[in-house]
Order: structure tokens, then C-alpha cells, then sequence
């Protein structure tokens, strides 16, 4: 088993990605303490303890990525331009949310919370919250440049 950062993150550019991250990440770990204090507090404890952990084992590149990814999340997913055929997040723990954000500039979208019977318009600069693992959702992007951000916590590495 070798931990190690993702090609993506790798020297300066990713360093780049990851300070361009902080403002989003902050608000988004505040909507989290608003609406599920317990998971926020677990989500700082799974951050200190990784701290530790990669600090242990010497593995500056992800230290430097811990340091400085100011959220309790500790997966971020970046989608562009295209559609999310229906799915759940089955990876993710029964009490954690996906948080989904949007940027760009395109006509409304529906986002739509399958099995829950529920549909939202979900256009530029929307925040959506639901649980990661239950509720099944999907959205469509016909035109535009549309960007999803989604912020999750996963508690294993696969």
C-alpha cells in the first residue's frame, strides 16, 4: 500500500488547484457545521488524524494538500459539460452528504432527486445538499459550460 497525491495535484499547478480551492472549501465546511454540527466535527478529526498520520510517514506532498484544502471534505470532484446518468454514492458513509455546487454560464438545469420525488432547478451558483449514499440523483446539461463541483467525505481510499 503506497499513499500518494494525485497526478492531478502534483507540483506547482497542483499546488495551484489547491489554494484555488480554500474560498469554496470554507463555505462549503460552514454549510456543513449549520446543518450536521456531529458530521462537520467528525470531518476535523478525520482531517487532524490524516494530519498525523502523513506527518508520521513523511509524505510532504500530501502534508502540503492537508495544510492547505481548508475543508472537512476530504474528496473534491470537479464535472464539466456533461450529464450524470442516475446514480447514488454507495462508496460514501450512510451520514454524509454530497454537497454540489455550480459555476459557468448555461439555461437551467434540473437536478433530479429520484427517489425522493423531487426536482430542483439547479442554475448557476446553486448549492444542493443530500445524502451521499441514499438519495439517487441526476441532472442533464443540454447547453452551456456548466462545472459541478461536488465535496463529499469518504472513509476509505480505493
Amino acid at each position: 500500500f503506497s499513499l500518494d497525491v494525485s497526478a492531478t495535484l502534483k507540483g506547482d499547478v497542483g499546488h495551484n488547484i489547491t489554494i484555488s480551492l480554500q474560498r469554496s472549501g470554507i463555505l462549503l465546511s460552514a454549510a456543513l457545521w449549520v446543518m450536521h454540527s456531529d458530521l462537520y466535527q467528525a470531518g476535523i478529526k478525520t482531517q487532524v488524524r490524516l494530519g498525523e498520520w502523513v506527518t508520521w510517514y513523511w509524505l510532504h506532498d500530501i502534508t502540503y494538500h492537508l495544510k492547505h484544502l481548508i475543508s472537512v471534505f476530504n474528496v473534491v470532484l470537479a464535472i464539466c459539460n456533461c450529464q450524470s446518468p442516475p446514480h447514488k454514492d454507495p462508496k460514501c458513509r450512510l451520514e454524509a452528504f454530497n454537497i454540489m455546487t455550480t459555476t459557468g454560464v448555461y439555461h437551467l438545469v434540473i437536478m433530479d432527486f429520484m427517489n425522493l420525488g423531487i426536482k430542483f432547478l439547479y442554475g448557476s451558483g446553486s448549492m444542493l445538499a443530500s445524502s451521499c449514499c441514499l438519495v439517487r440523483h441526476y441532472m442533464h446539461v443540454e447547453e452551456g459550460n456548466q462545472i459541478v463541483t461536488v465535496w463529499y467525505m469518504q472513509d476509505s481510499i480505493y
